[in-house]
C-alpha cells in the first residue's frame, strides 16, 4: 500500500475553524475505487464518522476539529488499509490517499502518516503553533500573542507587545479566539480575553494572500484543547525573580547618577517577583454521552519596579525658595508687588546687572532666598504632599537649578491576574456537533506613574474583567454539505484612574470648603468629582506639574457581538464554500472627556526660576486654561459584514485553483449620546460668504458642543445633503476583495504557488474618536489677568473663598479659537493589494525549504493635513503684541525679560490669512492621502516535529516604503510634514528593518526512557542522564528608520516660515508639535563617536524663510536607520516520569540569555516625544523694527546631548532587554 499527503491552511480567520480530511483511493494499477468505506477516527474522543468514496474514487470529510485522526478504507476484495497519525491543525486541508491491493484474506495494513512538510493546495503564506510549541518555547511572558513575533511576517510595532504586519501597517488585521472576533471595538487591536496557555490548542496565522473566506490585512486566530475519551491534565508553577536576574541599562545609569538623602540613602533595588501557578484537566462528563470538557486556569502576580526619572525637576532646596546656590544670573526677579522689609532686602536679595542684546544694562533686585513668612502654605504643602523627596545632598546646576543628569528613583509596581477557560463539546449525533468556550479573566495593576516625576500621585491603577463566550454548532446534510453557525460575544470593562479626585486633591493641600467652592465655580462638579488634579506649569525651566493626561479617569469598555455561517459543498472537483460574519463593535473610551485640562491648567510665563518663584509665592498665574462643558465619554459602536465565496477547484493532481470574492461592509461608527461633530471645509454660507460649517448628528451634541463651534455655523447631518448619517461620514459600499490563487505541484516533492488579493483593515472606534469625537468637545478656554478683571491667588490662612483659577479675562488670539478636526465624508478603508510568488520543496528528513516573493501596494492610506496652514513666506505672522481688541499694539519679543508683557500673538489681520479665519492655527484633516509600497523576498527553512526535534528559520529581505506613516495608532496615519508637497517624503516605512531573521525550535535529547537511546535504563539512571530538553527562539534585525528633528522653545503664534499653526509634526507620530526637520549639512551623519551612533554636526537649523520645506537638504522622514538587534531565549528542561500516565518537568527559561542590550528605541524614546533623535531646542527672535523673524542663531540653541545615544536597553519582539531567568514546573498527567 501506497499514500500520498498534502496539506494546506485552507480555512483560518473569522470563518469556520473545522478542518477537512480528503483523498483517492486507487487499486495498484491506478485505476479509481469507486464506493470505498472510509471511517475517519478522532484519536482524541474515539468517535468516528463513515464516508464513501465517489465514482472518481474521491472522499472527503467535512468539519473536523483540530487534532490527530485515523483512517480506515475498505472495499470488497481489498486488503484493509490504515492511516494512522493524520494531524489536523485549525481549518487545514489534509490530503490522505490510498493504494489498495486485491486480497482474498482480511489482510489489513497500516501505515503511519507523516505530518505534511509544504502547502500544494494554494497560495496563502501561513504558520501554526501547536500547543507543544506554546508550552515548551521559552517565552517572556504568558501572553498569547508574544508568539506572533515568531512569525517572520509580524514584527514589533511601536512597543513590545504590539505587531507590525509586513506588506502591511500596524492596524486593521483580524484576531480571533474560538472562531469568536477579539480585537476591533477602541483601537483594533486584540483586547485581553485570552486563554490560559495551558487551554491554547493552537495558534494559526495568516499573513500574506489568503483566502475569500477571511478579514483583515492578516488573520491570527487562536483556537482552545478539547477534552478527550481519557482523564489529562497539568499543574504548573513558574517563577521569575530579581535574584536571578541582570540589571538594566536603565538602572545602572541611574544608579550611578543616584543621590542619597535623608528617605533613601542607596539606590533602591530594582526589586521583582513574577510569579505563574495554575493547572488543566479533560475528559469526558460523566453521564452525558459523547461529552467531553476542558477546563484550565491559571493566576499570575507579580511586584515589579516603576522607574521615576525626571532632567527638570527642581532642586529641593528650591521647593522652599532657597536660590543661593545659583548663579547671581540665575535667581529670580523680586516680583513687582511683594513688599520686603529692610532687613530682609539686605539679607535675603542681591542687586544684578544685566546686559541686554541693544547693549544697555538693566538692574533688578533678585532673591537670593525667599523669607519664610511669603511662602504660600497651600503651595507648600502641595510640595510636600506630591513632588518627589530628594536630599539636600544632591548636587545642583547653579545655572538653572535643576538636578545635573537627572533625578531618578524606583517606585513598586504591582499586577495581578486570574484568568480561566471551560470548554464542552457534544456530539448529538454523526451529523450534528456543538462546542462553546467560556473565557473570563480579571486584572488588577499598577505599574505606571500618574505623572513623572511626582512620585505623591503614586501610579496609576487598572482595573479589568473580561468576558469570552464562542459557540459553534456544525450539521452534516450529507457528507459532501456541511454547515457551521457560530457566534458569541466578547466584552471587556477596564477603568483607568489616579488615586485622588480633584476635590480630595484640593482638600489635601490646605483648600477649605470655600475655596473648593470658589475651584469649582470654573471647572464645574463633575470635574471635582472625577479622578484627576489640576495642572501648573512654569514655562520651560522646570517640569510641569501635569494633570495626569487622558489615563486619570478613563473608561475603557469593549463589547463585540459576532454571528456567522460556512457553507461547504463539494461538487466534483469544486469544494465550493460560502457564508459570511457579521460583528457588532461597541466601545466605550473616556479619552476624550480628559482633554483640554477639565480640572484646570496654571501657567506661569517667565524665563529661568522666575515663573516658579511666582509659584512659591502663591501669587497669580499669568493665564488659566479650563473646559467650558465637560463630555462624558465616548460611547460608539458600529457593524462590520463580511460575505464570501470561494471556490478550491482542484483541476488535477498537480494544479489547484483558487477562485474567491469577498465584500465588505463596515458602518460607521455612531455615538449613542451622538457625539461628533465633522467639518464640511467646502461649504460656501450663501449669506455670509464664510467658509466651512460643523455637521452634527443631532440637536443632542449641542449640549456639549464647544460654543464657539455653535457660533460658527453648524447643520444637522440629515440636513446636510451629504448622504451622511449619525456617523457624519457616509459608508463605503464598494469595498469587493477578489482573491485568486494557483498551486502547482512539481511531483510529489515540490510546488509553485502563488497569488493576488485584495484586503481591507478591519475597523477601530478611534479612528474617528480621536478627529471628530474629541477636538469639537472639551475645547479649552484661556483667560488671562488683567488689571480690571485680576486672576485671583493661591488660598493662604487670610484669604479663602478663592483659588487660582478664577478670575481673568477671556483671552484674544489662539486662545479664544477652538481646535479642529476634519474626517473627510468620503473617507473609505484603505486597500491593500497583496501577491506572492512561493516555490517550496520537501529536502527530506520532516524537512521543506520555502522561497518567497511576497508583494504589497497600499492605496488610500490616511494622513493628516492641516487646512489652516499657510504657504511657507517671508512675511510676519503672529508676531505682534495685541490691545484688549486683538488688533496689534507693537512687535512683540518673545526673549524679553517680561514675556507676559510683550507676548507674541495672532491679530485680527493675520487671521484673516487663514483659510478659516474664525477656527485658527489648527485644523487637521485625516484622509485616504497616502500610499506605500512593500517588496519582500522571504526564505523559511522548517522541520516538522519528529524523533524529538522541531524548528523553523527564516529570513526576510524587506523593502517598505510610504507617504503616510505608520504610528501603531491604530488607523490613523502621521500627520504629513510638508503637505503642499506631500510626496516628497516618500521614504521607509514605520517599524521595519530591512534584515529580519527568527528562529525557534525544541530539542528532546534522545536518551532515556521511551527514547531512542537508553530506553532500558534504570529509573536512577534515567533520573540523571535521561528525559532532558533543550528549547530555544531567537531573532536578529537591522534597525528600523528615525527622523531627526528640532523642537522650539517660545513657538506658538510664531512659526518658522510663518505657516501659522501649532500642529506641524517633524516625525508626524502625534509625539510633539511643533517640531521642524533639520538640514543635512554633510553626508557623514552615521559617524559613530562612543555610545553616540549619529552625528549631530552633521545637521544644522532650519530656516524661518519661505524654503523652510524646500531648501536644500532638508531631512527625510526615517532617513536615520538605528540600531540593529538580536537577542536569544534558551529553556533547559529535565523530566521525570512516575508511571506511563504521571510525569514531572522541572526547568529554567534563560530569557536574553546572553544578556545582549536591545538598544532599538522604541516610540516612546525614539518618536517625536523622546530624546533618541531630538537634536535640540532653538528660540525664535523678531526683528524689534520690522517684526519679521530674524534668522536662528546657534547661540539661542540647546544641543540634546542624547540624541543618537545608546543608553537604554528596551524589550523587543518578547524578549526581555536584559537577562532573566523564569524557573518553571510542571506536572502533567
Amino acid at each position: 500500500m501506497a499514500f500520498l499527503f498534502c496539506t494546506t491552511g485552507v480555512v483560518f480567520g473569522q470563518g469556520t475553524d473545522l478542518g477537512t480530511i480528503r483523498g483517492t483511493v486507487t487499486d495498484s494499477t491506478g485505476a479509481v475505487i469507486p464506493g470505498a468505506t472510509v471511517t475517519v477516527t478522532d484519536t482524541l474522543t474515539n468517535t468516528s464518522r463513515e464516508t464513501k468514496t465517489n465514482s472518481q474514487g474521491n472522499y472527503e470529510m467535512l468539519g473536523l476539529k483540530s487534532g490527530t485522526y485515523k483512517v480506515a478504507i475498505t472495499a470488497a476484495g481489498m486488503s484493509k488499509t490504515g492511516i494512522t497519525d493524520v494531524v489536523l491543525n485549525g481549518s487545514d486541508t489534509v490530503s490522505a490517499d490510498a493504494v489498495l491491493k486485491v486480497s482474498a484474506a482480511q489482510e489489513t495494513v497500516v501505515v503511519s502518516m507523516e505530518a505534511p512538510a509544504i502547502n500544494t493546495e494554494d497560495q496563502t503564506i501561513s504558520q501554526t503553533l501547536t500547543n507543544q510549541a506554546v508550552i515548551e518555547l521559552p517565552r517572556d511572558s504568558r501572553n498569547v500573542y508574544t508568539f506572533l513575533y515568531l512569525n517572520p511576517n509580524v514584527t514589533q510595532g511601536a512597543f513590545d507587545g504590539e505587531f507590525k504586519f509586513i506588506g502591511a501597517q500596524s492596524y486593521g488585521a483580524s484576531f480571533s479566539l474560538d472562531g469568536q472576533r477579539s480585537n476591533g471595538g477602541i483601537f483594533g487591536e486584540p483586547t485581553a480575553s485570552q486563554p490560559s496557555l495551558e487551554a491554547v490548542g493552537e495558534i494559526n496565522l495568516l499573513t500574506s494572500d489568503f483566502s475569500a473566506e477571511y478579514a483583515g490585512i492578516a488573520n491570527i486566530r487562536v483556537s482552545t484543547k478539547r477534552g478527550g475519551a481519557d482523564y489529562h491534565g497539568s499543574a504548573f508553577y513558574n517563577n521569575k525573580n530579581s535574584a536571578l536576574a541582570a540589571w538594566t541599562l536603565n538602572d545602572k545609569n541611574n544608579a550611578a547618577g543616584f543621590s542619597p538623602n535623608s528617605f533613601q540613602s542607596k539606590y533602591p533595588n530594582p526589586y521583582f517577583n513574577l510569579n505563574d501557578i495554575g493547572g488543566s484537566v479533560g475528559g469526558p462528563v460523566q453521564l452525558l454521552k459523547k461529552t467531553w470538557f476542558f477546563a484550565a486556569y491559571e493566576r499570575n502576580y507579580a511586584v515589579a519596579p516603576t522607574q521615576i526619572a525626571s532632567s527638570t525637576i527642581p532642586h529641593p532646596s528650591l521647593y522652599t525658595g532657597d536660590f543661593s546656590a545659583l548663579n547671581d544670573s540665575a535667581k529670580p526677579v523680586v516680583p513687582a508687588g511683594v513688599t520686603l522689609t529692610p532687613e530682609e532686602m539686605a539679607t535675603d536679595t542681591v542687586p544684578v546687572t544685566v546686559t541686554n542684546d541693544d547693549g544697555s544694562t538693566t538692574t533688578t533686585q533678585r532673591f537670593i532666598r525667599i523669607p519664610s513668612r511669603l511662602l504660600n502654605p497651600t503651595v507648600q504643602a502641595l510640595i510636600n504632599t506630591y513632588y518627589p523627596k530628594i536630599g539636600l545632598s544632591a548636587p545642583i546646576n547653579k545655572a538653572n537649578g535643576r538636578i545635573p543628569g537627572s533625578y531618578h528613583t524606583i517606585l513598586p509596581g504591582h499586577s495581578t491576574q486570574d484568568i480561566g477557560t471551560l470548554r464542552l463539546d457534544h456530539d448529538f449525533s454523526v451529523r450534528d456537533h456543538l462546542y462553546g468556550v467560556y473565557n473570563v479573566s480579571a486584572q488588577v495593576n499598577a505599574t505606571l506613574s500618574v505623572v513623572i516625576p511626582f512620585t505623591g500621585l503614586g501610579l496609576t491603577q487598572n482595573d479589568r474583567k473580561n468576558h469570552t463566550v464562542s459557540l459553534s454548532f456544525t450539521h452534516a446534510f450529507r457528507d459532501t454539505v456541511v454547515n457551521e453557525a457560530r457566534g458569541g460575544f466578547n466584552r471587556q470593562k477596564l477603568l483607568r484612574h489616579s488615586n485622588t479626585t480633584l476635590e480630595g486633591f484640593l482638600s489635601s493641600i490646605g483648600f477649605d470648603q470655600s475655596d473648593i467652592d470658589a475651584y469649582g465655580s470654573v471647572v464645574g462638579p463633575f470635574a471635582l468629582s472625577t479622578f484627576g488634579h489640576p495642572a501648573v506649569n512654569f514655562s520651560s525651566t522646570f517640569t510641569t506639574f501635569a494633570n495626569g493626561g487622558r489615563n486619570t479617569f478613563r473608561p475603557l469598555d469593549q463589547n463585540l457581538v459576532t454571528f456567522g455561517d460556512t457553507l461547504t459543498w463539494i461538487v466534483g472537483k469544486h469544494d465550493f464554500r460560502m457564508g459570511g460574519d457579521v460583528v457588532r463593535n461597541a466601545a466605550v473610551d473616556g479619552f476624550a472627556l480628559n482633554r483640554g485640562n477639565p480640572r484646570g491648567l496654571m501657567t506661569y510665563l517667565g524665563t529661568g526660576t522666575n515663573p516658579f518663584t511666582h509659584f512659591l509665592l502663591g501669587l497669580s498665574p499669568d493665564r488659566v486654561s479650563y473646559v467650558l462643558q465637560p463630555r462624558p465619554a465616548m460611547d460608539v459602536q458600529n457593524w462590520e459584514h463580511g460575505y464570501f465565496f470561494q471556490d478550491t477547484w482542484k483541476i488535477s493532481s498537480r494544479l489547484t485553483v483558487n477562485l474567491g470574492l469577498r465584500y465588505e461592509l463596515i458602518t460607521p461608527f455612531i455615538d449613542k449620546n451622538d457625539l461628533i461633530a465633522n467639518f464640511d471645509p467646502d461649504f460656501v454660507n450663501p449669506t455670509t460668504g464664510q467658509l466651512g460649517r460643523f455637521v452634527i448628528p443631532s440637536t443632542k451634541t449641542l449640549k456639549y458642543l464647544d460654543t464657539r463651534i455653535v457660533k460658527f455655523g453648524y447643520v444637522l447631518a440629515k440636513d446636510s445633503g451629504l448622504g451622511v448619517g449619525r456617523g457624519t461620514v457616509r459608508t463605503d459600499k464598494t469595498d469587493f476583495s477578489p482573491r485568486i490563487g494557483v498551486a502547482y505541484r512539481l511531483g510529489t516533492k515540490s510546488v509553485i504557488r502563488g497569488g493576488y488579493g485584495i484586503y481591507y483593515p478591519t475597523s477601530a472606534a478611534q479612528g474617528i474618536r480621536d478627529p471628530i469625537a474629541t477636538n469639537p468637545f472639551n475645547q479649552s478656554i484661556t483667560r488671562k489677568g488683567t488689571t480690571s478683571t485680576p486672576i485671583d491667588g493661591w488660598p493662604d490662612a487670610s484669604n479663602h473663598g478663592i483659588s487660582p483659577i478664577t478670575g481673568g479675562a477671556i483671552s484674544s488670539g489662539t486662545g479664544g479659537t477652538p481646535a479642529v478636526n476634519v474626517v473627510p465624508f468620503s473617507l473609505h478603508q484603505p486597500r491593500i493589494h497583496q501577491y506572492n510568488a512561493t516555490f517550496e520543496r520537501e529536502i527530506g528528513w520532516g524537512s521543506a525549504v520555502r522561497f518567497s516573493y511576497l508583494g504589497s501596494t497600499m492605496h488610500g492610506l490616511i494622513a493628516g493635513k492641516d487646512l489652516n496652514e499657510l504657504q511657507p513666506t517671508d512675511v510676519p505672522f503672529g508676531t505682534n503684541i495685541l490691545d484688549d481688541n486683538g488688533d496689534p499694539a507693537g512687535i512683540c519679543d518673545p526673549v524679553s525679560p517680561d514675556p507676559a508683557k510683550n507676548a507674541c500673538d495672532i491679530s485680527n489681520a493675520d487671521f484673516q490669512r487663514y483659510r478659516f479665519p474664525s477656527l485658527g492655527d489648527f485644523v487637521l484633516s485625516f484622509g485616504n492621502y497616502g500610499h506605500a509600497q512593500s517588496n519582500a523576498f522571504q526564505t523559511e527553512l522548517k522541520h516538522r516535529f519528529t524523533h524529538g526535534l522541531m524548528f523553523n528559520v527564516a529570513y526576510t529581505y524587506l523593502d517598505q516604503k510610504s507617504t503616510a506613516l505608520d504610528t501603531g495608532n491604530s488607523s490613523l496615519g502621521g500627520v504629513t510634514y510638508n503637505q503642499f508637497q506631500p510626496d516628497s517624503d516618500y521614504g521607509i516605512d514605520g517599524y521595519v528593518s530591512r534584515h529580519r531573521f527568527v528562529a525557534y525550535g525544541i530539542y528532546d535529547l534522545p536518551v532515556g526512557k521511551g527514547r531512542q537511546y537508553g530506553s532500558s535504563m534504570s529509573r536512577w539512571g534515567d533520573a540523571v542522564v535521561g528525559g532532558w530538553q533543550t528549547t530555544f527562539n531567537m531573532f536578529a534585525k537591522s534597525g528600523t528608520g528615525f527622523t531627526p528633528f528640532w523642537t522650539c522653545d517660545d513657538c506658538g503664534s510664531l512659526e518658522p516660515g510663518n505657516i501659522g499653526i501649532t500642529s506641524l509634526d517633524a516625525v508626524g507620530d502625534f509625539g510633539n508639535s511643533p517640531t521642524f526637520r533639520p538640514v543635512v549639512l554633510s553626508n557623514n551623519f552615521n559617524q559613530k563617536t562612543g555610545d553616540q551612533i549619529w552625528n549631530p554636526a552633521a545637521f544644522g537649523l532650519p530656516s524661518v524663510g519661505p524654503d523652510i520645506f524646500t531648501q536644500a537638504g532638508v531631512a527625510k522622514r526615517n532617513m536615520l536607520w538605528g540600531p540593529g538587534t538580536w537577542g536569544v531565549n534558551l529553556g533547559i528542561h529535565k523530566d521525570f516520569r512516575f508511571s506511563d500516565r504521571v510525569s514531572a518537568q522541572l526547568g529554567a527559561d534563560f530569557d536574553n540569555i546572553f544578556n545582549h542590550p536591545l538598544l532599538s528605541p522604541d516610540s516612546d524614546t525614539g518618536g517625536g516625544g523622546g530624546e533618541f533623535a531630538h537634536l535640540g531646542s532653538f528660540v525664535l527672535r523678531v526683528n524689534q523694527t520690522t517684526g519679521a523673524l530674524l534668522p536662528l542663531d546657534p547661540a539661542d540653541v540647546t544641543h540634546n546631548d542624547d540624541f543618537g545615544r545608546l543608553i537604554s536597553s528596551f524589550t523587543q519582539e518578547g524578549i526581555d532587554n536584559r537577562r532573566t531567568v523564569r524557573l518553571r514546573l510542571r506536572i502533567t498527567f
